[in-house]
């Protein structure tokens, strides 16, 4: 009876171990498994983290070369400034006015026969005014006539 109960105790603790053992292995490979879904998602996660920072630097290379064009422009319309300065400072020199209209216009001083003096009185410009004062002011004398009349 003693072997019997033995063997009934192995037995029952061979399946008990059994089945610990089957639970061992599932949950080692439940647990391979997180760990794989775990490894993949952070590699994920540091994949969008790379591509967010290389699109960040090709915007910003991208600024650069917009930033270097317009300053070599800058540069061009800078000088283009000053060659047009230039070109005006020769143009408006009296002495190169005079030589042009001397020999593409062919033009001259004039003669003392080709000089009219011309005299405008002061006065004439006075009367003009005080003309237009008096038909203002007679305007007004009527119109205050005119409703005066009405009442």
């Amino acid at each position: 009876m003693l072997v019997a109960r033995k063997e009934e105790c192995y037995d029952y603790s061979r399946k008990k171990n059994r089945v610990k053992r089957k639970k061992i292995v599932k949950n080692k490979s439940k647990n391979k498994v997180k760990n794989k879904l775990k490894l993949f998602t952070s590699a994920i996660i540091v994949l969008l983290l790379c591509m967010l920072v290389l699109l960040r630097y090709a915007n910003i290379t991208k600024t650069r070369l917009e930033i270097t064009k317009l300053e070599n422009e800058k540069v061009e319309l800078e000088k283009e400034k000053e060659d047009l300065i230039t070109e005006l400072d020769r143009v408006k020199n009296s002495i190169k006015i005079e030589e042009d209209a001397r020999t593409k216009l062919g033009m001259d001083y004039p003669a003392k026969d080709q000089i009219v003096y011309v005299t405008v009185d002061s006065n004439i410009g006075d009367e003009v005014v005080a003309e237009e004062e008096l038909l203002i002011v007679k305007y007004f004398k009527d119109m205050v006539n005119i409703v005066l009349k009405i009442f």
